[in-house]
């Protein structure tokens, strides 16, 4: 069986993965860093100094809400502009643990220095939706359905 799973990309993959487990919850499933021995020889090869190397996320895996995500860093940490990476989450509205599940991410996005884009409540498609924007340049929604 096939799944989707979002790889996102940024020079900070620590900082995100550090931001998304402490304000979202996110459980860090795996992190193979760029000092791993299984590629001892790719800093040589791509010219990355030994403080670059131990800092650089070459693959991550995590969970938020259940939902799985990977990361990494950009080579050579250039920036990355993650403007229009969006995330939404879909859930039953009439299901109460799922709207409660919902309205708790929601709060922590409140808690944080999200930008909230729409708060969370009624649109003309459904009866709950919020969508804020997380540092790093990723958008995140819940929407009932």
């Amino acid at each position: 069986m096939f799944k989707a799973i979002p790889y996102l990309c940024t020079d900070r993959a620590n900082e995100m993965l550090d931001f998304y487990q402490e304000h979202f919850g996110a459980v860090i499933k795996s992190k193979t860093m760029g000092n791993d021995e299984m590629f001892k020889d790719s800093a040589e090869e791509f010219q990355m100094p030994e403080e670059v190397v131990k800092d650089f996320v070459m693959n991550a895996e995590f969970e938020v809400m259940g939902q799985t995500f990977m990361v990494s860093d950009s080579w050579g940490k250039k920036p990355v502009n993650n403007e229009g990476a969006s995330i939404c989450f879909t859930f039953d509205g009439k299901n109460e643990a799922e709207v409660e599940q919902a309205k708790a991410f929601y709060q922590k996005a409140l808690d944080t220095d999200c930008e909230i884009t729409m708060p969370l409540g009624e649109t003309e498609w459904t009866n709950l939706y919020a969508m804020f924007n997380a540092p790093f340049g990723i958008t995140w929604m819940i929407s009932a359905y």
